[in-house]
């Protein structure tokens, strides 16, 4: 083998192993890129990853409430009429675009906000800028409430029957089109 042969093979070497592993980087970022997109613009599909609670009581796991931590949380207290529990955080982006469909759906239904993996000052700095539409709000710092519930990212809602079960999970922010296309309709089911 020549000198001129070996030093061509040389700059080709490098350069395959430099194109694939950008190929599949790339490759990669596209997916990742399309799936924030979906999260943030809502129209990913709630039926992606079903929810184990459908048809089943909602987890009962109590937890402290946000104003001062005195008491706690209990679904069982709104018994009888179907409500939406929504998990939300200061830190969450689509939680801030999803507030005012969530006002405009405490209008005429219980909504329980669950402050998840938030600090309660965070969380009280969030329900100023944003409003409040809970009816009550509890503090999952810790992420045990949202395990028990399957939460695995926020913002995430669920419907629950006026008998306490779960009717409905839908990942991602609640705009107007999925108020009146998806949680509306669960919401008169339940009724």
């Amino acid at each position: 083998m020549t000198e001129q042969s070996t030093n061509e093979a040389r700059r080709t070497g490098p350069k395959l192993s430099f194109i694939l592993p950008l190929i599949g980087f790339l490759i990669l970022a596209g997916f990742a890129a399309a799936a924030l997109f979906a999260t943030l613009s809502g129209s990913r599909n709630p039926a992606q990853l079903p929810s184990v609670l459908i048809s089943k009581p909602a987890p009962a796991t109590p937890v402290p409430l946000l104003d001062n931590g005195l008491g706690t949380l209990d679904l069982a207290d709104f018994a009888g009429e179907p409500l939406l529990v929504n998990f939300f955080a200061s830190w969450c982006a689509p939680c801030r675009a999803e507030a005012p469909a969530l006002a405009l759906l405490a209008e005429g239904v219980t909504v329980i906000g669950i402050a998840y993996k938030d600090k309660p000052a965070d969380t009280s700095a969030f329900l100023t800028q944003f409003g409040n539409p809970f009816s009550a709000i509890g503090v999952d710092r810790d992420g045990r409430l949202g395990f028990a519930w399957g939460v695995y990212g926020v913002p995430e809602s669920y419907v629950i029957g006026s008998d306490g079960t779960v009717l409905l999970r839908h990942a991602g922010p609640i705009d107007r089109r999925v108020l009146d296309e998806v949680v509306m309709p669960a919401i008169k089911d339940a009724r």
